[in-house]
């Protein structure tokens, strides 16, 4: 199978092509950038530049996108992979985690769900210092998450908390919430979602 190409992110890691993925999709829809741009409330500026990778797309805008373009996340994240038979269809392997940056503040994460369209999703979040999550998600369904390296501010519907390592947390993700590193050193939190078939935004 031929691989795909690997774009370097604005903060030196690597990630998969997104760009070229939305592309493709969006083309495989007979639509146009303009005709995606307004189904998805998305300017078309962002959604040319999304497609030549000369920027991070938020999740927010992913989801945007792919709720009208109706594929699941992991469609823009990685190649569609032949059936797997057995138990190798609900495993993700180490090696073939998605790695992404979102914005522009070098927010990363890693896929850890396998792959598909799943309700229940997980994956690594890495927080550089300084650094404010943009544009959450919400809607129905719960969040949790697992502070792993690094200390994190947890914002809850206007309260706030300060998380550590091994620290956990769970809430209802229709709650407006924000996760801020105050330190001076990256963070990383095991992020879980579990998300309705509704819109989640």
């Amino acid at each position: 199978m031929k691989k795909e190409p690997i774009i370097k992110g604005e903060s030196g890691a690597q990630e998969a092509d997104i760009g070229s993925r939305v592309k493709r999709v969006r083309k495989a829809r007979n639509m146009t950038i303009t005709e995606l741009a307004l189904l998805a409330n998305v300017s078309a500026g962002a959604i040319s530049q999304i497609e030549r990778n000369l920027t991070n797309p938020t999740v927010r805008v992913l989801e945007q996108l792919r709720l009208v373009l109706k594929v699941p996340l992991s469609a823009f994240l990685e190649e569609a992979e032949a059936h797997t038979r057995g138990a190798e269809h609900y495993v993700r392997r180490a090696a073939e985690r998605p790695h992404f940056n979102v914005g522009k503040q070098g927010i990363s994460k890693q896929m850890l769900s396998p792959s598909g369209d799943h309700d229940l999703q997980f994956m690594f979040i890495n927080i550089p210092a300084g650094v404010q999550s943009a544009e959450m998600l919400m809607g129905k369904g719960e969040k949790a998450g697992l502070v792993m390296a690094g200390e994190l501010t947890l914002e809850i519907d206007g309260d706030t908390v300060l998380l550590t390592p091994g620290d956990s947390f769970q809430f209802q993700s229709h709650l407006p919430h924000n996760i801020f590193n105050p330190t001076s050193s990256d963070a990383t939190v095991l992020w879980i979602m579990h998300i309705s078939s509704e819109q989640h935004l």
